[in-house]
C-alpha cells in the first residue's frame, strides 16, 4: 500500500492517537519524578554550566609530541595551566590520556531535520565535535542551524549550494535523490539555486552571485570534473553528471568569494582539476584526485597554504582506477612530504571520520602520532580556522576527549573514549544512552542506478550491499516499498514493477509487498498478474504482523480488486 495515500494517513493518524496517549501517560508519571533517573540517563548534554570552574588532575594531556601528565583547570570554558580562585568540581582523570577531539573536513551529514538529533548524539559518541558540509540545501539545513554551534552542540560550516556548470557534478545526484523521495519532498524543480548554482559564463556569475551571498554560506564550494575535458564535455549528454565548471571561470569566482572573505573549496577527480583548482587561487581541494598528483603541484599547494582533505573512503566510482590503495599512499606521501596542509573527511554519508583515520592507518601512510597530529590539529582548524582549538595549552577551550588507552601505541583506543568534554561543560552521553546515527536509505544508496542508469544495475547494487555490508544499510520493507510507488509517480511502471518484485522475494511473507505489486501491474493493465498478487494477499493476511485497521484495509482491498477483475 502507498503509504502516502488518503487510508495509510488515516491509519497513520489513529496509530499517532494512540501513542499520544501513551506519551500524555508517561509525561504524567514524569511530572510526578518517577521519570527522573530516565531522563537523565537519556539526556544528551550534562547538567555542568559554561560558567563552572572544573580542574583536572591525574590526566596524561597531548602536546603534540607525546602524552605528559598535566593539570589543568577549565575557566570560563577556557583551559588555564594555573588559577587560584574557588573551583567548582576536581575530576579524577584516571591517567587517561587526553587529546583535542576529533573533527570532520568532509561530510554530509547535518542536512535536514529527519536525523539531525540522532547525529549529534552519534558524533558525540565518537567523539567527533566540529565537521564541514561543503554541498548542503539550504532550505533543509535551516530547520537545524540552532540545533548546531552551540556550546553544547556538534559545530558545522555549510557551503550551501556548490557551482557547477549545467548538467554537471553533482546535478545528477541531487535529481536522483528528489526523484526517489529522498529530500524531505523538494522535487527536481526545486534543486537549482538550492542545492547547486549553475554557472556556465560570467553572465550567470554576475546574475547568480546576489543569490549565493543571500544564503550567507560559510564558505564556496566549486566543483572541477574533468576540466582538461572541458570544451568536449560541456554540450554532450553522455556526459551528464560527469562535468564541472569551465576551468577559465574559476579564477574569477575564487576572487568575488575572496572579496566577501570567504574561501573556496574545489571537488576534484583528476590531476589536471587539482592543478586548475591551484591555479585558480582556492584555498581547499575537498578530496584526492583519483590521479597521480604531479610533484610541482604538490610543492604549489604547500607555498599557497592550500588544505587538502583525504577522502580515502569517499563514496565516488573509482572502478576505473588500478591501485587505488596505492594510487592513495603517492598523493598522501607526496603532499605530506611537500608540506601541504592535511585534513580528514569521508565524503561517505555511511560513514564518518572515525572510518577514515582507521583506513588512513591501514594503509600505512603516517605513523600514529602524524595522523593524530593531522587530525586532531589541522582538521579543526581547517573548518574554524579563527578559534583556539586543536591545542591542549593556556588560553586555548577547554575541549578535549579522554581515551582509556594510549592512541600513539595503540590506534584503536580512539574509539575508547572514557570523558567528553567541550567549551567547560561535561558532554554526558554514556555509550547506550543515546541512539546512533540511523542508518542510510537503501533506497537512497541505489536511486542513481534505478533512475539514471538500469533498474538491472539498481537491483545488482542492492543485492550487493545486502550480501557485502547487512549491517550498513536501512533494508526494512517499507524501503523498496517507497522507491516502488516514487517510481509509478514518475511514470517509470516497469522499474516499479521491478521493485516491487523484489520486495516480495525479500519478503516473501510481507501481505503489504504483494500489495503493492498487484498495483503495478493494474498500472501497466496487466490484469492477470494483478489477481494472482491479490490472491497471494488474503493467503498471506492471517499470519501478517499488522494493526487491525491496516489489516483490514488490505482485505478489503484485495477482496474488492479480485471481483472487479473477475
Amino acid at each position: 500500500m502507498d503509504p502516502k495515500s488518503p487510508t495509510a494517513i488515516h491509519v497513520l493518524k489513529s496509530s499517532l492517537l494512540l501513542a499520544f496517549a501513551a506519551l500524555l501517560l508517561v509525561s504524567i508519571f514524569f511530572h510526578f519524578g518517577l521519570g527522573r533517573s530516565a531522563r537523565i540517563a537519556s539526556s544528551l548534554v550534562g547538567a555542568a554550566q559554561h560558567g563552572r570552574v572544573y580542574r583536572f588532575e591525574n590526566g596524561q594531556w597531548f602536546n603534540g609530541k607525546n602524552f605528559a601528565p598535566r593539570t589543568f583547570y577549565s575557566v570560563a570554558g577556557v583551559l588555564r595551566a594555573a588559577y587560584g580562585g574557588e573551583v567548582d568540581r576536581t575530576i579524577d582523570l584516571q591517567g587517561w590520556f587526553i587529546l583535542p577531539p576529533f573533527a570532520e573536513a568532509h561530510t554530509h551529514h547535518f542536512i535536514d531535520s529527519a536525523t539531525v538529533r540522532e547525529q549529534i548524539a552519534g558524533y558525540f559518541e565518537r567523539g567527533i565535535f566540529y565537521a564541514k558540509n561543503p554541498n548542503n540545501i539550504p532550505q533543509l539545513t535551516a530547520q537545524i542551524r540552532t540545533q548546531l554551534n552551540r556550546s553544547n552542540s556538534i559545530e558545522v560550516v555549510f557551503a550551501n549550494g556548490g557551482l557547477t556548470a549545467r548538467g554537471g557534478h553533482p546535478v545528477q545526484i541531487f535529481a536522483a535523490l528528489a526523484q526517489g523521495g529522498q529530500l524531505a519532498g523538494l522535487t527536481q524543480a526545486d534543486l537549482p539555486d538550492q542545492a547547486y548554482f549553475i554557472i556556465d559564463d560570467e553572465h550567470d556569475l554576475e546574475t547568480r552571485w546576489p543569490l549565493i551571498m543571500a544564503g550567507k554560506p560559510d564558505f564556496i564550494k566549486v566543483y572541477l570534473e574533468y576540466s582538461e575535458e572541458y570544451e568536449r564535455r560541456k554540450n554532450a549528454p553522455e556526459y551528464f553528471g560527469r562535468r564541472g565548471l569551465n576551468p577559465k571561470l574559476l579564477p574569477k569566482i575564487v576572487a568575488r568569494a575572496h572579496a566577501e572573505n570567504l574561501r573556496v573549496a574545489a571537488h576534484v577527480n583528476t590531476a589536471r582539476d587539482f592543478h586548475n583548482a591551484l591555479l585558480a587561487g582556492v584555498d581547499e581541494i575537498a578530496h584526492l584526485p583519483l590521479a597521480r598528483i604531479d610533484t610541482s603541484d604538490a610543492e604549489l599547494a604547500a607555498r599557497n597554504g592550500v588544505v587538502v582533505v583525504t577522502t580515502t573512503t569517499s563514496h565516488r566510482p573509482t572502478d576505473h582506477v588500478s591501485g587505488l590503495d596505492d594510487l592513495h599512499r603517492h598523493n598522501l606521501q607526496l603532499l605530506h612530504q611537500s608540506g601541504v596542509k592535511l585534513a580528514l573527511g569521508t565524503d561517505d554519508n555511511n560513514h564518518t571520520v572515525i572510518e577514515e583515520a582507521e583506513n588512513l592507518q591501514r594503509l600505512q601512510v603516517f605513523d600514529n602520532l602524524t595522523l593524530l597530529k593531522l587530525w586532531v590539529e589541522n582538521t579543526p582548524l581547517a573548518i574554524l580556522r579563527e578559534r583556539k582549538i586543536g591545542v591542549l595549552e593556556e588560553g586555548y577551550e577547554a575541549s578535549f576527549l579522554a581515551l582509556e588507552g594510549n592512541p600513539i601505541t595503540d590506534f584503536t583506543n580512539v574509539r575508547k573514549i572514557a570523558l567528553r568534554f567541550k567549551q567547560g561543560q561535561m558532554i554526558d552521553l554514556a555509550p547506550h544512552s543515546a541512539k546512533a546515527p540511523a542508518k542510510p536509505s537503501i533506497a537512497k544508496e541505489i536511486s542513481h542506478e534505478v533512475f539514471w542508469k538500469s533498474i538491472e544495475e539498481g537491483i545488482a547494487k542492492y543485492h550487493r550491499l545486502k550480501q557485502e555490508r547487512p549491517h550498513d544499510f536501512n533494508f526494512a520493507e517499507s524501503e523498496l516499498n517507497n522507491l516502488g510507488y516514487n517510481l509509478l509517480r514518475e511514470e517509470k511502471k516497469t522499474e516499479a514493477i521491478a521493485i516491487f518484485m523484489l520486495n516480495t522475494e525479500v519478503y516473501p511473507h510481507s501481505a503489504n509487498a504483494f500489495d503493492s505489486l498487484a498495483e503495478a501491474y493494474l498500472a501497466t493493465g496487466d490484469a492477470a498478474r494483478a489477481r494472482i498478487c491479490y490472491e497471494k494477499v488474503l493467503e498471506l493476511l492471517p499470519s501478517g504482523n499488522y494493526a487491525a485497521e491496516f489489516k483490514h484495509k488490505l482485505e478489503n482491498t484485495a477482496r474488492e480488486k479480485l471481483r472487479e477483475l473477475r
